[in-house]
Parts: structure tokens; sequence; C-alpha cells
């Protein structure tokens, strides 16, 4: 490679631009391709437009609210202003990603407009782009690598049900869906209780005339609230509940949730484990199925011509159904690429069940294809959590192996092994769907991937650096990617006043900004020796506390409420 290795990146929603943040970082060429004429990609709201852009590459709705708080959704060297909304519309998140992008000067890497016909390897292992600018001729151009940032909910997934193409009433895909105002007064059917489908379902529960809600595997999901008791349910769960065990964790949450939200319906509880699906955010979900603007009905069977009639698995019948919003998720798909760069291949597809294999990804790290080199994919990854910072520690790494700063990739076989082995325990952790063969952890992934880089936490660093009260912080505090900035390469010097700032404490004075009574805080010393007790003692301590009810009486002193 050249000195100054020249980086195709392919998208410029937020993990394109954290691409060409990394690069630049990095002192490479970064050239940024994006297909539409904006940044911001998912998040950019576009209205759907029969005559100029009947497909827009965004789905967010009118209405989106993001379903993670800012202070974990931040990319970690440059903060969310702490006076923001916790929870933000989409416009505010459009408008983060703009501030980002003019204020480390990405604009200028990005070519708008162009699509990506094909990316081909060479034999010398760098990639031949043929792209075209809108109202241009197709071009070529060689890059030493590339980053891949396009996401994974762009090519919509439909069902295949008997008689959808004789149903007289419209059909079409949540992807399509933007504002409640053309269903004002109608029948319509909802398909599918990922977050699209039950936030589109509440919504138009207050314009339709009435709402159901079509249950595919037969039984409502785990529904969360962003709210419990004041405090935003991201923040229920900091760095020390890792050191709790799994089944206690569950138990707590699932208690807290019904006592927020409530029970589910008889017969509609969920058959799987909480967080054994991707979680599912709507606070008052339940309260629209009380009032009966929206009725839960079975998997559909099939659909009619005769009075748009559905019929469903249970042989019961609904007439007169306007819409039928299909709220099934997305297809993973890189046309640009041949497709057994992401999947593997038709031998490795031979292991899984065919819905499975339908959306499978052969990555190592989640990033990096096996059999291909100098090509990494950037935010193909569902985490319980945000996507924004797990974009960028990717980016990270990616940046850091080309540098040639971290050990390089393995053998072919050493990766398939790991990859072979995260797909077992995710397949292991959530119940098998196409909607789950990207899934991860966010704070093990972002801790593994950091660890390799090198800027990993530990505590020994920051007690040394910081001192045992920043060190309670880290553990008890608001958890946010911002702590990967405290060492390290790219190190960034605000990243302790700014976790400070996120957990309500003034940098300067190191006191409490929010109205909560501090008195009787356990000095840091003794937070020390709690935590190594609690770890040593783990078992029986959460059992002992469930056992006598005194879990619910347990809240860290450290967090906004």
């Amino acid at each position: 490679m050249s000195k100054r290795p020249r980086i195709a990146i392919i998208g410029g929603g937020s993990s394109g631009l954290t691409a060409i943040k990394e690069c630049l970082d990095s002192d490479f060429e970064p050239i940024c391709f994006e297909e539409c004429s904006d940044i911001g990609g998912l998040w950019r709201f576009v209205d759907v437009d029969e005559n100029e852009n009947k497909d827009p590459h965004s789905s967010v709705y009118r209405s989106t609210i993001i379903n993670t708080c800012s202070e974990k959704m931040t990319f970690s060297d440059y903060p969310i202003p702490p006076e923001w909304p916790t929870y933000m519309h989409n416009s505010r998140v459009l408008k983060y990603f703009r501030t980002y992008a003019e204020h480390f000067n990405l604009l200028s890497h990005i070519k708008f407009n162009a699509s990506i016909l094909k990316a081909s390897i060479l034999p010398d292992k760098r990639w031949n782009l043929q792209y075209t600018i809108r109202g241009e001729k197709a071009k070529e151009e060689i890059f030493d690598y590339v980053m891949v940032c396009t996401g994974h909910h762009r090519y919509h997934r439909w069902p295949k049900y008997k008689g959808m193409d004789v149903f007289k009433g419209e059909q079409m895909h949540s992807h399509f869906y933007r504002t409640p105002n053309p269903f004002q007064n109608k029948r319509v059917m909802v398909v599918g209780v990922g977050n699209s489908g039950i936030d589109i379902s509440v919504e138009l529960s207050h314009f339709a005339s009435q709402v159901y809600l079509s249950v595919r595997r037969g039984t409502l999901p785990w529904i969360f609230p962003r709210i419990v008791n004041g405090t935003p349910f991201d923040h229920l769960r900091n760095r020390f509940h890792r050191f709790v065990p799994v089944s206690y964790f569950n138990k707590r949450a699932v208690k807290l949730i019904k006592q927020c939200i409530g029970e589910h319906p008889p017969g509609l509880e969920p058959d799987s484990p909480i967080f054994s699906s991707h979680p599912t955010v709507k606070s008052d979900f339940f309260e629209r199925l009380v009032t009966g603007t929206i009725i839960v009905k079975p998997n559909i069977k099939e659909l009619k011509s005769e009075n748009k009639q559905v019929e469903f698995v249970d042989e019961s019948i609904l007439e007169d159904i306007d819409y039928i919003i299909y709220a099934t998720g997305y297809n993973i798909n890189f046309p640009f690429l041949d497709k057994e760069i992401v999947s593997g291949g038709e031998e490795v597809g031979e292991e899984f069940d065919p819905e499975y294999r339908e959306n499978l990804v052969w990555l190592y790290k989640m990033v990096f294809p096996p059999k291909f080199e100098n090509i990494a994919f950037i935010g193909l990854a569902q985490p319980i959590g945000p996507i924004f910072p797990v974009a960028e520690m990717q980016c990270r790494y990616v940046t850091s192996l080309i540098k040639g700063l971290i050990k390089p990739l393995p053998s072919l076989n050493e990766m398939n092994k790991s990859i072979r082995e995260r797909l077992q325990g995710i397949r292991g952790t959530f119940y098998s769907s196409a909607r789950h063969t990207i899934q991860t952890n966010f704070g093990a992934y972002l801790d593994e991937l950091s660890r390799d880089i090198g800027c990993y936490p530990s505590s020994f660093q920051i007690i040394r650096k910081y001192g045992f009260q920043f060190w309670k912080i880290f553990y008890f505090g608001v958890e946010t990617p911002i702590i990967y900035r405290l060492f390290g390469r790219n190190s960034w010097d605000g990243a302790h006043d700014a976790i400070l700032l996120y957990n309500k404490i003034d940098p300067k004075t190191g006191k409490s900004l929010s109205n909560r009574n501090n008195k009787g805080i356990i000095k840091p010393w003794l937070f020390l020796l709690l935590g190594i007790v609690l770890y040593l003692n783990r078992t029986y301590v959460w059992g002992y506390l469930e056992k006598y009810n005194l879990d619910s009486y347990i809240r860290f002193p450290v967090g906004r409420d």
C-alpha cells in the first residue's frame, strides 16, 4: 500500500460519517460515496413521492423517536450535549450528525448522488469500484481498502401469504409509512411486533377507526418502557451489572417492566426469556390494548378478495380491512458485491435452517469476510443498544489494523472458527429468526474490540490517573462509550469531564448538578471493597436479595434521574 492509503467508504449515514472521521484521524485518504443528496442515511426523514422518490433509502417516519438514551448513543469524542433530550426525535439525531460532520470537516470527502454499480477485488488485493454520479457516465476508481457502511435497513422483507395477489385492500411495507393521515377512519392491520410494528400500531390507534395487530409467532414480545420511576431505562444498567448473574438481572428487569407498564394480556405472554429477542420499546402499548383501539390477532392464514377479508390461523375472519402494513423487517443485501463475500458461500449456509440462512452474515469480529482481504463491513450489527458507537469502534479497529498498530487478522481457519462460535452464541441466546443473525451484546462487544485496539480503560488505569471517585462513576454511573477515549491511541482530553457531565457532576467542583440528595454516599474505598465482596460471593448474595425481596430497595447513588 502507499504511504497514504485510499479508502472507499460506501454510505454517508452514521457509519459512513464516523468511518471518514477515523480515516482522517489515521491520515488516510477517504472518499465516501453517498447515493442520496445529503448525509444522515436512515435518520434523514424523506417523504415518499410517487413521481421522484418511490422507494427512499430512509425508513424513518415523521414521529420516530430513538430507543436508546443520548448518553449511550453518542460518538465517543463528540458528546451529544447533556442538555438535549434523553431520547431524541429523528430530526434531532440528524442535527447531531450534521454538527458532527461540520465539526470534523467531513463533508468535503463525500461524493453525493453516487451509486456503486460494482465492487471487485483485484489480483493485488486492491478494489475496483464502478460507480455513477447522477446524470453522468459510469466511472471506475481503484482503492486500497473498502469500508461498506450502507447498513441493513434498506431492502424490505415481505412475508408470503396465500391470497396476497387477490386481496382488494391496500398492502404496503412499513418502510413506506410516514404519517397516520392517510389512515384516518380506516380499518388497518399491522403485521409484525418489532419496534416498527408496535410503534406504528400505537400511532395509528389514535387515527384509524380500528387497528389490528397480527402476531406471527402467536405471542407478544417483551415490551420495554423508556422511563422507569423517572429514570431512563438505559440508566438502570451500568458496568457493575456485568458482575451480576444474568438470571438475576433478567428477573429484576421483568419485575421493573411489569411494575411500570403492566402484565401481558392472558395468552399473549412471551414464550421466550427476556432479552432472547431484540427489545421492543413502547411504554403506552398496553394502554392501547386496554382501550380496545388495538386488537391482537394471530398469524395470517390467507387473504381473500371477497369483502377484503383476512383469515387467521385460528380460523377467525375479519372483513373490510382497508390497509395491511407489513412491519416484517429487512433483507441484508449488497447488490454491488458478490453475495458470498458477506454470506460465506453456499457451503457455510448449509449449516443453518432456511430462515436463518436468508440473512446469514459470515464476518470475523462482525467486520471482516475471511476469504476477502482489504474490505470491512461497518454497522452490520444489531446490538441491544445503539449502533453509532459500535460503528465507531469498528472503524477504530479497521484503521488501527491498516496502520499495523494491532495484531493482523488470524488464519482463515481461526477466523471461521471464531465466526462459528459467535453464531452459536447468538443462536443460544436469541430465538432462531432472520432478524437475529447479526445480534450482539452492546457492552461486551465494545469491550472486546477496545481491548484489541488498546483503548479499554482498566480499573488500575482509572484509579491511578483519576482516583477512586471517578472509578466509582465508571462502574456505577451512566454507561457511555466516551470511556473508550480515556486512554490509548486517539484518546481525548475532554473525555473525563464529559463523563462527569453525563452523570450530572460539575467537572470543576466535583459537586452534583442534580437535585438528588447525595448524603450518605458510600466512600470510594468501600465501593471497591463492596465490589470485590459481591463478585466473590455473587451467587449467594443475589440469591439472598431475591429470596427476601430486598432487590427493590437497591438504588445506586450515581446517575441522572
